[in-house]
Protein backbone atom coordinates (compact mmCIF):
# COMPACT_ATOMS: atom_id res chain seq x y z
CA UNK A 1 0.00 0.00 0.00
CA UNK A 2 2.72 2.24 0.71
CA UNK A 3 4.01 1.92 -2.95
CA UNK A 4 0.89 2.64 -4.15
CA UNK A 5 0.48 5.81 -1.57
CA UNK A 6 -3.01 4.29 -0.18
CA UNK A 7 -4.01 4.14 3.59
CA UNK A 8 -5.84 1.65 5.44
CA UNK A 9 -8.27 3.99 5.85
CA UNK A 10 -8.74 3.55 2.14
CA UNK A 11 -8.43 0.18 1.68
CA UNK A 12 -10.69 -0.55 4.44
CA UNK A 13 -13.95 1.77 2.59
CA UNK A 14 -13.24 0.40 -0.56
CA UNK A 15 -13.98 -3.12 1.20
CA UNK A 16 -16.94 -1.78 3.47
CA UNK A 17 -15.15 -3.07 6.41
CA UNK A 18 -13.76 -1.20 9.45
CA UNK A 19 -9.83 -0.11 9.80
CA UNK A 20 -9.74 -2.65 12.51
CA UNK A 21 -10.63 -5.53 10.29
CA UNK A 22 -7.67 -4.36 8.06
CA UNK A 23 -5.27 -4.17 10.80
CA UNK A 24 -6.17 -7.46 11.61
CA UNK A 25 -6.26 -8.97 8.10
CA UNK A 26 -2.28 -7.20 7.66
CA UNK A 27 -1.13 -8.64 10.90
CA UNK A 28 -2.42 -12.06 10.38
CA UNK A 29 -5.44 -11.93 13.18
CA UNK A 30 -7.90 -12.22 10.81
CA UNK A 31 -7.84 -14.79 7.65
CA UNK A 32 -8.45 -13.32 3.64
CA UNK A 33 -10.45 -14.84 1.72
CA UNK A 34 -10.66 -15.65 -1.65
CA UNK A 35 -13.64 -12.47 -2.75
CA UNK A 36 -11.14 -10.42 -0.71
CA UNK A 37 -8.20 -10.88 -2.07
CA UNK A 38 -9.74 -10.44 -5.05
CA UNK A 39 -10.90 -6.63 -4.38
CA UNK A 40 -7.75 -5.97 -2.45
CA UNK A 41 -5.54 -7.05 -5.59
CA UNK A 42 -8.12 -4.67 -7.40
CA UNK A 43 -7.91 -1.59 -4.96
CA UNK A 44 -3.99 -1.63 -5.60
CA UNK A 45 -3.78 -2.66 -8.79
CA UNK A 46 -1.75 -5.62 -9.07
CA UNK A 47 -2.41 -9.67 -9.60
CA UNK A 48 -3.82 -12.00 -6.76
CA UNK A 49 -0.54 -13.81 -7.21
CA UNK A 50 1.78 -10.84 -6.18
CA UNK A 51 -0.06 -9.94 -3.02
CA UNK A 52 0.69 -13.84 -1.84
CA UNK A 53 3.64 -14.86 -3.16
CA UNK A 54 6.32 -15.09 -0.78
CA UNK A 55 8.95 -12.70 -0.47
CA UNK A 56 12.87 -13.80 -1.27
CA UNK A 57 14.07 -12.25 1.57
CA UNK A 58 12.10 -12.94 4.83
CA UNK A 59 11.71 -9.90 7.65
CA UNK A 60 11.87 -10.26 11.07
CA UNK A 61 8.15 -9.53 12.42
CA UNK A 62 8.72 -10.00 15.76
CA UNK A 63 9.26 -6.38 17.41
CA UNK A 64 10.81 -7.74 20.40
CA UNK A 65 13.35 -9.45 18.16
CA UNK A 66 13.92 -7.21 15.88
CA UNK A 67 14.68 -4.57 18.36
CA UNK A 68 16.95 -6.85 20.18
CA UNK A 69 19.97 -6.16 18.04
CA UNK A 70 20.03 -2.39 18.62
CA UNK A 71 20.54 -2.86 22.51
CA UNK A 72 23.60 -2.42 23.92
CA UNK A 73 23.44 -4.32 27.60
CA UNK A 74 23.11 -7.92 28.66
CA UNK A 75 20.54 -6.45 30.89
CA UNK A 76 18.29 -4.47 28.08
CA UNK A 77 18.76 -8.30 26.55
CA UNK A 78 17.66 -10.23 29.50
CA UNK A 79 14.45 -7.56 30.01
CA UNK A 80 13.66 -7.73 26.07
CA UNK A 81 13.61 -11.38 26.79
CA UNK A 82 11.36 -11.58 29.69
CA UNK A 83 8.59 -9.03 27.64
CA UNK A 84 8.45 -11.25 24.83
CA UNK A 85 7.92 -14.15 27.45
CA UNK A 86 5.21 -12.28 28.65
CA UNK A 87 3.78 -11.27 25.57
CA UNK A 88 3.52 -14.85 24.60
CA UNK A 89 1.41 -16.29 27.81
CA UNK A 90 -0.39 -13.19 27.37
CA UNK A 91 -1.26 -14.19 23.55
CA UNK A 92 -1.65 -18.23 24.66
CA UNK A 93 -3.57 -17.35 27.30
CA UNK A 94 -6.39 -15.42 24.93
CA UNK A 95 -5.87 -17.90 22.29
CA UNK A 96 -6.76 -20.99 25.04
CA UNK A 97 -9.93 -18.85 25.99
CA UNK A 98 -11.25 -18.38 22.51
CA UNK A 99 -10.84 -22.00 22.23
CA UNK A 100 -12.27 -22.99 25.70
CA UNK A 101 -15.23 -20.59 24.92
CA UNK A 102 -15.49 -22.13 21.43
CA UNK A 103 -15.56 -25.54 23.42
CA UNK A 104 -18.13 -24.72 25.41
CA UNK A 105 -20.85 -24.14 22.86
CA UNK A 106 -23.87 -26.63 22.53
CA UNK A 107 -23.33 -29.36 19.50
CA UNK A 108 -26.18 -29.34 17.29
CA UNK A 109 -27.12 -32.51 16.19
Amino acid sequence: MKQNGKKQIDLADYLGVSKQVISKMLTGGRMINAIELQKISEFLGTSMENLVKRPEVFQETNAIKAFMGKVETQEARDGLGIADEIANLICFYARTRENAEEMMKPWEA
